[in-house]
């Protein structure tokens, strides 16, 4: 007789399997299914059966209308009763609290209460479950109802009518989503259709419907969907990514979490009453009708791909993630169907679904802190078969056994191969878009190439078993292949020459950034190889499918890892065969810093300077790159290897090294300078027991050259005078300033070593140890030396004493004593020294150059002072050679026009300055009128300033004439823009002057323009100007008659005859105002002294006579420089510098005669 299988529970650690058929409860082993025990109890069918949270207790309900409780001993513990049969059964996730539905009731049974508590239902209870906290149960009724229950009290917090009133036969409660994928700190994670993340309620009734409900019991995405058959059984399993269903169609359906059908697992030969999951496995067991229990393992493929750096897989059969190995970024992509196949390849993804492929291009993500992005750009909506599916820039490649295909992203087919067996792999190894190469493995060991644009394939190796794994070097020049056997075999393309082999291999991959570099793995364990060294070992689950820098992605079930392997073991492989540049290679994939240095160090010491300059820089290490420029100098300038290698080692410290290198090679000097440097004389002793004389005394010397660089000179200066190196020792004395210790050793020094004795003269006259320095220059007879000492020491004395006596050394002192005079400001004195010196022109070459040093240090008051005192020297020479008269003039004129200068500059770089606005206006055009290439000083400026006080003084018309002036000019671009706003600012002003401003002329009485010439435009006088404030004087320059002399006309107006109201303009108007005006002696006896000025110029030149139009001004003048001054600039000047402001003449005040006296 065939017994239903009813209902099915797995003890929560999945060792035992209880099931309710007929009357009996049967205890089945949960690992092979072997029946342990058949209970009885129930005196008719029994419906439900129940494991408690703990796997202490389990629970049958039966149609007597009883529920009995059992121990994990199989025994009966407690029996209770429903006033109905008992429908179904659920124990508490959390606690030992029963619930049990019956037909018009269900009760809630606790272990720590003896009392069942029921609840009457006005329909059939047809099914239950708790959720996943065990705080609420769902009840589904025959009416089509759910009711949402308090565990405390059984109280209905919700309830939920399903439309059209169908028995709800089914439900259970969806754990909350888990997503694993968003652990990463990085990256975008991409949902396509929004569920509802949180706990739901999953309920099915014999609608054919599947909706999903929240703990409040509403509906939720995504909401209800049909399906084609009566469910009887649901459950879910995976962490509740899936959901199994059965029912009257006899099929087992797997669903994703959110009710889209995945496919069929299996068929029942009859109807499926029961699906439970094994805890903690993908294990489901199934009842049916029949009497037949099935137990079925689900096993979920991995569908995945990969190309270099970038990892697509399937997820909860519907969803793709994208990860970017080595930046630590996915993103997801939900598909919303069941996934086939997936194919990367750089910027593009292809995932195959069940009717369709969609093809995606990658939108971000490569630069830095960048989400990884994908955007579908073509979708080609056709069902393919195939077994291998990958991706090229532009086609897609689709494998089915034998047969190749090639369709564009239209879904158009292009292109097909048929190869002679089955391809076991396939690989895209990169080219040109459109026309990329793609490897094959095949069944039979064929290894083939083939090109998207040709339809020919190319053999490339063949091997004796089938391919299981293939790829390719960086630079395709090597394969590696994996065989049926697991061997890996690598190959040379160009030779055909095997490489090496490895047993026990699963998988290769080659060094995306090196060509001589794989990996290779195999019974757990992963090995890196490079080149034909030995291979580096280590420990890894899974198997190897990408190597990238020094990381290896390797593939566990259905997880990749991504894992850090060290290079520095494949970098010493190199070092030892001293191939530096793979080494360089290597270790640019990442080693530590250390090994950099080992690198660089190594490579310098076999002379491969460029790998060492590199290694270097790449650790910033700037000492070992000097080192390294230094070593390359020295062996571009022929120097022997073994010198330079010695100059390495001993830069690097291994200095006993470097000795027996130098020993070795006859090098027994630099290992003598290597110790002295390092003050290793113990060393440099030990070494040097078996050399030369000579070299031994060397030692002795270098000790005392080390105590001079450990700059211990006293004992370096004691023990050079203790070896009678005096020179040396003095020297020492002398750079230190130990003078006791000099004087001390003189003692000891022999009188016929001039040299030195000198040398000690020398420094004791810097000592100003005068008497010590005669003392020796007397010994050594040298008496220049002794004259030298007594002119820096500026003893005159002495020196002419000296002189008196030796008087052919007279011409070594006067040029010295010149210039002392010269610096002490005696420059009268200074010039007879220089004539007795005989060196004239030094005096000149003197002046000059002070002049100069004063313009370049912009010291303008001094060079105006010392134009003036080379102009009066020039006038001395004038009395001798007339030519000098015209130097004299030119230097007058720097020295006035530096003194007016002077006060602009002044002005220009003093934050507060005490000159009047006009007067800064008469001085500022007396330099536009005088100034032409004088040096150091800016027409530009000067200009600049006149037009804003022009402007300011209302002088328009002049100002107009400045700035044209100015625009003539080649002025530097920072003044463009200064200028050009002048000029537009000028243009409103009227075209005119104030003709306050004007400058009168006194002799004609004219007013003359303001930018005109220096003398009147129309009589041609001079204008004389107040050296102080700038003012045109009212001085007019009178002739006296050519047969008076100038004696004489002194003398005449110097006496005082008549009352002095002698009208001197009357004088000047009553002559032609275009010619000189020559006085009589009349005249000239009529003049007031005090308004006749004279200019008594020593010969060649004349004595000049001026008269004072104005009497009311009083004017003065310096007798000396002969420049006039308003009298109360002068006296200003005067008490502000006790001397001319011009010509700095001391001037002597009456209190201060009876001193001079």
């Amino acid at each position: 007789m065939v017994s239903t299988i009813y209902d099915i529970a797995f003890k929560p650690d999945g060792t035992e399997l209880i099931a309710a058929a007929d009357n009996k409860v049967l205890v089945y082993d949960g690992s092979d299914g072997t029946l342990l025990k058949s209970l009885k109890g129930h005196k008719d069918c029994v419906y439900a059966v129940t494991y408690s949270f703990t796997g202490e207790l389990f629970a049958s309900g039966s149609a007597d209308k009883a529920v009995i409780i059992w121990n994990d001993s199989h025994e009966g513990t407690l029996k209770y009763s429903h006033n109905e049969s008992v429908q179904c059964l659920a124990f508490n996730p959390f606690s030992n609290t029963l619930l049990s539905c019956s037909v018009n009731d269900f009760g809630l049974w606790q272990d720590t209460n003896k009392n069942v508590s029921k609840y009457k239902v006005y329909s059939r209870c047809c099914t239950c479950a708790w959720n996943s906290t065990g705080e609420i149960f769902a009840i589904g009724m025959f009416d089509g109802s759910v009711s949402i229950r308090s565990e405390t009290d059984g109280e209905l917090l919700h309830s939920i009518i399903r439309p059209g009133g169908e028995p709800v036969w089914a439900l259970t409660f969806a754990s909350p989503r888990i997503d694993y994928t968003t652990q990463s700190s990085k990256g975008k994670i991409n949902y396509g259709p929004i569920h509802y993340p949180g706990e739901m309620l999953v309920v099915t009734d014999w609608a054919k419907t599947i909706s999903f409900y929240n703990l409040e019991g509403q509906i939720v995405p995504p909401n209800e969907k049909n399906i084609d058959f009566d469910v009887f059984s649901i459950a879910y399993m995976n962490n509740g990514n899936f959901l199994i269903a059965g029912g009257i169609n006899k099929n087992i359906l797997l669903y994703t979490r959110e009710g889209t059908c995945l496919g069929c697992v299996a068929i029942m030969d009859s109807w499926v009453t029961v699906i439970k999951v094994k805890p903690k496995s993908n294990t489901i067991v199934v009842g049916c009708v029949d009497g037949g229990i099935a137990c079925y393992q689900l096993m979920f493929s991995t569908v995945h791909g990969l190309h270099k750096d970038k990892y697509a897989y399937r997820l909860n059969m519907t969803d793709v993630i994208i990860q970017h190995l080595n930046k630590q970024i996915n993103t997801r992509i939900n598909c919303g169907d069941l996934v086939k196949k997936v194919a990367v390849y750089n910027n593009k993804l292809a995932i195959q679904l069940s009717d369709k492929i969609n093809i995606y291009n990658q939108v971000s993500g490569d630069k830095d802190n960048e989400p990884l992005d994908y955007r579908l750009v073509e979708r080609i909506n056709q069902n393919f078969e195939c077994s291998l599916l990958v991706i090229c820039s532009e086609h897609l490649i689709l494998c089915q056994e034998k047969r190749l295909q090639c369709y564009d992203f239209k879904g158009i087919r292009q292109r097909e191969w048929i190869m002679d067996s089955l391809i076991r792999y396939i690989k895209v190894i990169g080219g040109p878009s459109g026309r990329e190469a793609i490897l094959l493995g095949l069944r039979n060991g064929f290894i083939c190439k083939i090109f998207v644009d040709n339809p020919f394939p190319v053999i490339v190796y063949q091997l004796k078993n089938a391919v299981r794994c293939l790829d390719i070097s960086q630079e395709k020049k090597k394969l590696a292949i994996v065989d049926e056997n697991g061997v890996c075999t690598t190959v040379s393309l160009l030779t055909k020459e095997i490489l090496f082999s490895e047993p026990n291999s699963s998988s290769v991959a080659y060094n995306t950034d090196n060509e001589n570099l794989l990996c290779y793995s195999g019974n757990n364990i992963l090995n890196v190889k490079a080149l034909n060294f030995t291979p580096n070992t280590q420990k890894m689950q899974g198997f190897v499918v990408g190597f990238s820098g020094k990381k290896v992605f390797s593939l566990h079930l259905y997880q990749m890892s991504t894992i850090e392997v060290p290079l520095t073991n494949h970098m010493y492989q190199y070092l030892e065969k001293h191939m530096y540049k793979e080494a360089y290679d290597i270790a640019i994939l990442g080693v530590t810093e250390n090994d950099w240095n080992i690198l660089g160090n190594d490579a310098l010491e076999n002379f491969d300077f460029e790998i060492a300059k590199k290694s270097f820089s790449k650790i910033k290490d700037c000492r070992s790159l000097m080192l390294l420029y230094e070593a390359e100098d020295m062996f571009n300038k022929g120097l022997s290897k073994p010198q330079i290698l010695g100059y390495i080692l001993s830069h690097q410290g291994r200095f006993r090294d470097a000795a027996t290198l130098y020993q070795q090679n006859d090098l027994e000097i630099n290992a003598l300078d290597m110790f002295s440097e390092l003050r290793m004389f113990d060393e440099a002793q030990e070494y040097m027991l078996k050399t030369s004389v000579g070299t031994q005394k060397a030692i002795l010397r270098k000790k005392a050259e080390w105590a001079e660089l450990s700059n211990n000179m006293a004992i370096a200066a004691k023990m050079l005078v203790d070896s009678e190196d005096y020179e040396k020792a003095i020297q020492i004395m002398i750079d230190n300033d130990w003078l006791d210790m000099v004087i001390q050793t003189l003692r000891k020094i022999n009188k016929g070593n001039t040299e030195l004795l000198r040398t000690i003269g020398y420094y004791l006259i810097k000592k100003e140890e005068f008497n010590v320095a005669s003392t020796i220059f007397t010994s050594i007879n040298d008496v220049r030396s002794l004259l030298n000492m007594h002119i820096a020491a500026r003893q005159w004395d002495d020196v002419f004493a000296i002189c008196n006596n030796n008087p052919q050394y007279m011409d070594i002192v006067y040029l010295p004593y010149a210039r002392w005079l010269a610096e002490e400001g005696r420059f009268d004195e200074a010039q007879e020294a220089y004539k007795k010196s005989g060196n004239i022109s030094e005096a000149f070459s003197v002046l000059n150059c002070l002049v100069k040093n004063s313009i370049n240090e912009k010291r303008y008051m001094d060079s105006s002072y010392y134009y003036w005192k080379l102009a009066t020297t020039y006038l001395l020479k004038s009395q001798t050679s007339l030519k000098y008269i015209d130097k004299f003039y030119e230097s007058l004129k720097y020295s006035e026009i530096y003194y007016a200068y002077n006060i602009v500059y002044k002005c220009s770089i003093e934050p507060f300055t005490s000159i009047r606005k006009d007067n800064l206006f008469n001085i500022l055009r007396y330099l536009i009128l005088n100034i032409n290439d004088t040096p150091n000083i800016s027409r530009i400026q000067i200009l600049l300033a006149f037009t804003e006080l022009c402007k300011e003084f209302k002088a328009y018309k002049t100002a107009r004439l400045a700035l044209d002036q100015l625009t003539q000019l080649n002025y530097p671009i920072y003044f463009e823009s200064q200028i050009h706003y002048s000029l537009i600012d000028i243009r409103v002003t009227p075209f005119t002057d104030n003709e306050d401003l004007l400058p009168l002329c006194f002799k004609c009485g004219l007013h003359n323009p303001l930018l005109g010439k220096k003398n009147c435009t129309q009589c041609n006088t001079e204008f004389l100007y107040s050296f102080y404030s700038f003012e045109i004087l009212p001085l007019v320059e009178v002739k006296i008659d050519s047969n008076i002399t100038d004696e004489e006309a002194i003398e005449l107006i110097s006496k005082e005859t008549g009352d002095g109201d002698i009208n001197t303009s009357s004088i000047i108007h009553s002559h032609d105002p275009t010619k000189n005006i020559i006085l009589s002696r009349d005249q000239l006896l009529q003049l007031d002294n005090t308004n006749c000025f004279i200019q008594k110029w020593p010969k060649p030149l004349k004595y000049r006579y001026y008269l004072n139009v104005l009497q009311d001004i009083n004017i003065s003048y310096c007798d000396e420089c002969f420049k006039f001054f308003l009298l109360d600039d002068y006296e200003e000047a005067i008490f502000e510098n006790d001397c001319c402001p011009f010509c700095r003449k001391k001037i002597i005040y009456p209190q201060d005669a009876d001193k001079i006296i």
